[in-house]
């Protein structure tokens, strides 16, 4: 099986069809066997053809005189890619590339071989002598609009500091399940078997490992889980008792959830609810991997929660909401291609109703804590201040911001208020 040629499939179906490139990326590798080091070669091909994609055109306008069909663009990207950022002989990359444009069309790689040969014999264009918005959109490879998006709540160095950080290859991170396993078990375990680690300062049960861990026994045997560790901070903000009641408004994967139950032994009740009938599935099967069993799912729309509940019936709600992922742009390569300012507005007014529409539902001297997985203040701290000035009988007890380049962490918002009255 010719792995330039499955990558270029998977790309296509990212860029042009749509899909995410995580969800295609794993699709591909679990449907073709290939041996380790074309796993390794197809999944830099697809994810780095589709993160760099805005600096590949720059690369390339020069040497297209007009327009090509979306599978030969995104050739030529891949191709780009290849001779640019990766070290791979040249005439590896120029035959390797034309003899799957030839397998479509071999006009098609009469064209392909001579933008190579032309781009090869050129001088590679200077990106360092664009400034400002067009410098850091092609530099770092994001849209022009979401760059100055940025910008109004974030200095030029601070953006360039986010984004730097999103192209360096994140280590993994692992909490450990307390309702199985220690920490001492976890590091003796990783010791044994020779895997590179090092233990988070931000949180308790947060280590950082150099590999992916999926394989290993601990994750099959739920001793720990793959969870971010700014994520892994939301679960000890709201610090919950043991014997509490909480609601979970959005609780899909689960990770939140069944930290949750960790820090309360799985005592009192979590209600944790999806809207979607497959990821609702999904968390009953990791929460029996985990030992979780204080857990109760519910489908239903966060929204119309309150037609199901009383009012102050909660210890505690866990509000991880919808949000634009500005955070996690580092490891979710197609999203900035495919949100936009519209879609952001849409975000912003679903999280305002059901943060109205469920803030009864918390007792009176309990806990309602609001996370997000973006760096955008419209939906963090400005949401917030929003909420608080119409609703007095709350009051901020903590908050904080993570920026991805601060701990190597994805970008996360954590604010936990309380209610007085």
């Amino acid at each position: 099986m010719n792995v330039r040629k499955l990558a270029l499939e998977a790309i296509v179906k990212i860029v042009d069809k749509g899909g995410y490139s995580n969800i295609v990326v794993n699709e591909y590798l679990t449907k073709y066997e290939l041996p380790k080091e074309e796993k390794a070669l197809f999944t830099i091909l697809v994810l780095g053809t589709v993160e760099k994609m805005i600096t590949l055109d720059y690369y390339l306008e020069d040497f297209l005189k007009k327009k090509q069909k979306p599978w030969v663009i995104n050739l030529l990207r891949m191709g780009i890619y290849q001779l640019v950022f990766l070290n791979i002989p040249e005439h590896a990359v120029v035959n390797e590339t034309v003899e799957v444009a030839n397998t479509k069309d071999k006009f098609v790689g009469k064209f392909v071989n001579a933008v190579f040969r032309s781009f090869l014999r050129a001088e590679v264009k200077d990106i360092e002598k664009l400034e400002g918005i067009e410098y850091l959109s092609v530099k770092y490879s994001y849209p022009q609009w979401l760059v100055s998006y940025l910008l109004k709540d974030y200095s030029y160095n601070q953006v360039i500091k986010i984004f730097e950080e999103n192209e360096d290859n994140k280590k993994t991170s692992i909490r450990v399940n307390t309702l199985k396993s220690s920490n001492e078990e976890v590091i003796k375990i990783l010791e044994e078997d020779g895997i590179e680690y090092s233990i988070s300062s931000l949180v308790e049960n947060g280590i950082i490992v150099n590999k992916s861990i999926i394989s290993h026994s601990l994750f099959i045997n739920g001793k720990i889980t793959v969870q971010d560790i700014a994520s892994q901070k939301v679960s000890e903000v709201i610090n919950p008792q043991h014997e509490s009641k909480i609601l979970d408004l959005c609780s899909a994967p689960g990770g939140k959830t069944m930290h949750l139950a960790s820090i309360m032994e799985n005592t009192g009740e979590i209600y944790a609810c999806d809207i979607h009938e497959h990821k609702i599935k999904l968390m009953k099967s990791n929460f029996r991997k985990l030992g979780v069993n204080n857990v109760k799912l519910q489908l239903v729309d966060a929204r119309n929660i309150r037609n199901y509940v009383k009012k102050e019936s909660f210890d505690y709600i866990l509000a991880d909401l919808p949000c634009s992922g500005l955070g996690v742009l580092g490891h979710k390569v197609d999203l900035k291609y495919n949100i936009n300012l519209d879609s952001i507005e849409e975000i912003i007014t679903l999280q305002e109703e059901i943060l109205e529409t469920t803030k009864d539902l918390v007792k009176v001297g309990g806990y309602y804590v609001y996370s997000t997985c973006t760096i955008n203040k419209k939906e963090n701290e400005e949401q917030i201040e929003k909420f608080l000035l119409s609703n007095d009988n709350y009051e901020k007890v903590e908050e904080v911001m993570y920026l991805p380049y601060e701990h190597h962490t994805d970008g996360f918002y954590i604010c936990k208020m309380r209610r007085n009255r």
